[in-house]
């Protein structure tokens, strides 16, 4: 019986460190559950901060992208009306540009048509003086004729 009162003793004192064992686990689990609970409260703080990051974030990219669009929008608009008035400035020299030139053709052909007037003059005075001449040198040519055959008809005798 001794052997069982120790086996006893033994169970008593078993009974008794699985009671502390308990405690102690018992108090382990205590504190990872309080440590859990701020992981949690951590983790939680982390992920509103995360999220609030990003939506800070997201809320400035999309007034930096409007920003650029507004600048991107504004320099399309002046390079337009730069352009139009480029348009227009190019047009007025184009304008100005032809009525020099229509005003110098103009001034050309005048002076083509005086040119033209005057070298018909001259090429009627031309024919006047050729028909002039041929009509003399048709006279003398004939005058010649007659005094040859006049001289002609006297050497051969045709005239007596």
């Amino acid at each position: 019986m001794a052997a069982v009162l120790n086996m006893t003793e033994t169970l008593d004192t078993r009974v008794a460190r699985l009671e502390s064992d308990v405690a102690h686990i018992h108090s382990v689990v205590s504190d990872i559950k309080i440590d859990l609970r701020q992981l949690r409260t951590e983790f939680s703080a982390l992920r509103d901060t995360t999220e609030t990051g990003f939506k800070t974030a997201s809320v400035e990219l999309h007034q930096e992208i409007k920003g650029v669009r507004a600048e991107i929008a504004s320099a399309n608009a002046r390079t337009a009306e730069e352009f139009k008035a480029v348009r227009g400035e190019m047009q007025q020299e184009f304008k100005a540009v032809r009525g020099e030139m229509q005003q110098e053709f103009k001034a050309v052909r005048a002076e083509m048509q005086l040119g033209f007037a005057a070298g018909r003059s001259d090429l009627a005075d031309l024919r006047r003086e050729i028909h002039r001449r041929d009509w003399a040198f048709a006279s003398l040519v004939v005058t010649l004729f007659v005094a040859l055959l006049g001289m002609m008809a006297h050497g051969l005798g045709w005239l007596r």
